[in-house]
């Protein structure tokens, strides 16, 4: 049985590639856009995920913790995003930094940690607030990302609860063989 250590440890990995996995082949153009009615877009909501990972592990390890402001922010800090490939691929290593820094933290776990509200938790409960941020911007990404891309469903998964025909705008999953259509 894996220790709490190995299990923490594996919770956040496993919540950082859900949220990576949207990097790969990421488009300029699709990390530019936003939905109709919408106000984040998927190069926004990255730079919000990578940046409270970054504020959840300064303030459960760094003796002097730092908050939102006081983040070393690829480009500064900034209301908007710069629209470049360049500042997309520096908040992707950021993301990267951040889960790299958890990581390498999380080698030395004990006693209680402080959180950026100024209470203390046990450290697995702040990876499982940070996991369950990565995870609920993952699922963000993927829908705002199947809507820039006109995707719909996996192939083979008909839903019965659409009330509009998803032929033509399906993908197909990387398990499903060639035959199996």
């Amino acid at each position: 049985m894996p220790s709490n250590l190995e299990q923490t440890r594996h919770l956040l990995d496993y919540a950082f590639q859900t949220m990576k996995g949207h990097c790969s082949g990421l488009s300029l153009d699709e990390a530019l856009f936003v939905p109709q009615g919408g106000y984040r877009s998927v190069l926004g909501t990255l730079k919000h995920a990578a940046g409270w990972s970054h504020v959840y592990r300064s303030y459960a390890f760094d003796p002097q913790p730092k908050h939102w402001a006081q983040l070393d922010w690829p480009h500064g800090l900034r209301d908007t995003i710069i629209k470049s490939e360049q500042y997309l691929q520096d908040i992707i290593a950021w993301f990267d930094d951040a889960h790299r820094r958890w990581l390498e933290d999380l080698a030395e776990v004990s006693e209680l940690r402080l959180l950026h509200w100024g209470q203390r938790a046990p450290l697995y409960e702040i990876v499982v607030i940070i996991a369950g941020h990565h995870l609920y911007h993952a699922g963000e990404l993927n829908q705002v990302l199947s809507i820039c891309r006109g995707e719909a469903w996996e192939e083979t998964e008909e839903v019965e609860e659409n009330n509009i025909s998803t032929m033509g705008h399906r993908v197909k999953p990387p398990w499903l063989d060639d035959n199996q259509r």
